[in-house]
């Protein structure tokens, strides 16, 4: 069985460029450095280096080859999604996006697969660019962040871009961003934490909104993955349960006590220690968890591919035959 890692970012060289003519996102610029990778920068301040694991299918390849990865699902890093920006523009990015992320997973000899990106700010083109993306680029998934702004996932706003992704039956990849993209209140400030603890809050509160908000009433045939391990989710599910029994507004749109609604999500392992994942596959079952890694950020999570030195079936569903139903890949040449 491949090992198929499920979490990992990259950022088209492409729009690195169209940054560099002007011609991208107008709160985008390109730092340039000598010897150096180029930076790209927003307007808030937030900075990043591009280094070849985001563009170079050759690099990325390598970096698999070294950690003993066989198959990676490619996504963008989400401090690119642009839902702040004009709609028109974020489509124009998107589509930018997506058509190099094909081309780069062109390049990886069946072992890359891309995962799409999408104007969640106009989730009716959102709606049209997966389908377009899943018709003309084989993208075998869909990733969206936590929220819009202040819309948040259960805001009927956004039911055209859901009832796409269920009728095309697309995996979502649910990814924190605005801990990335926004200076951290004073709970939150120095020592990491905004990553630390904002970023699995952040999938909690999303997560729990689409459960509770009603969202997986109205379109069951969904199936979401929770990166980070789902964030705090697993950990205070089942206290999102008891709120449900003694408090009717937690109550008042799901048919269902919120743990029922596990079927509807995929957890990937980013755990950083055995005994959290242990749990995670006890809570959320061994069909649901999925490798991931998390690469090539500094906060990336290689250990559960350790499960390996098992052999057995426990492992082979979770480092790979998970992924591979479930985003719909065949095993790699």
């Amino acid at each position: 069985m491949p090992i198929v890692d499920t979490h990992t970012h990259f950022i088209p060289m492409e729009l690195v460029d169209l940054i560099r003519r002007g011609d991208g996102p107008p709160d985008l610029s390109v730092s340039e450095r000598t010897g150096e990778d180029p930076l790209i920068v927003h307007d808030n301040g937030l900075r990043y280096p591009v280094f070849p694991l985001f563009h170079d299918a050759a690099a990325k390849l390598e970096q698999m080859d070294r950690d003993g990865i066989d198959v990676a699902l490619i996504s963008l890093t989400p401090s690119l999604l642009l839902y702040w920006g004009d709609p028109a523009q974020t489509l124009r990015a998107h589509r930018f996006i997506n058509d190099a992320g094909a081309e780069l997973a062109s390049r990886g000899g069946g072992r890359l697969h891309v995962i799409a990106t999408v104007p969640l700010n106009d989730p009716r083109a959102a709606a049209q660019e997966l389908r377009r993306a899943r018709g003309e680029l084989g993208v075998v998934g869909v990733e969206i962040g936590t929220s819009v702004g202040d819309v948040m996932l259960d805001d009927p706003w956004l039911e055209p871009f859901f009832t796409a992704a269920e009728e095309l039956g697309t995996p979502i990849l649910l990814h924190p961003y605005t801990n990335m993209i926004a200076p951290p209140g004073p709970t939150l400030s120095g020592y990491h934490l905004a990553n630390v603890i904002g970023n699995p809050v952040e999938t909690f509160v999303a997560a729990a909104r689409l459960i509770v908000g009603g969202v997986l009433d109205r379109h069951p045939g969904l199936r979401i993955q929770l990166v980070h391990a789902g964030g705090a989710l697993p950990y205070q599910l089942f206290r999102l349960d008891h709120a449900y029994e003694v408090r009717t507004e937690t109550k008042s749109r799901a048919k269902r006590r919120p743990s029922e609604y596990l079927e509807n999500f995929l957890f990937d392992t980013v755990t950083f220690d055995r005994r959290a994942l242990d749990y995670l596959i006890e809570v959320a079952g061994p069909e649901r968890v999925l490798f991931g890694s998390d690469l090539p950020f500094d906060m990336a999570d290689l250990s559960p591919l350790g499960l390996a030195e098992r052999g057995d079936r426990l492992a082979d569903r979770i480092l790979g035959e998970n992924a591979l139903s479930v985003y719909g890949i065949g095993q790699p040449i």
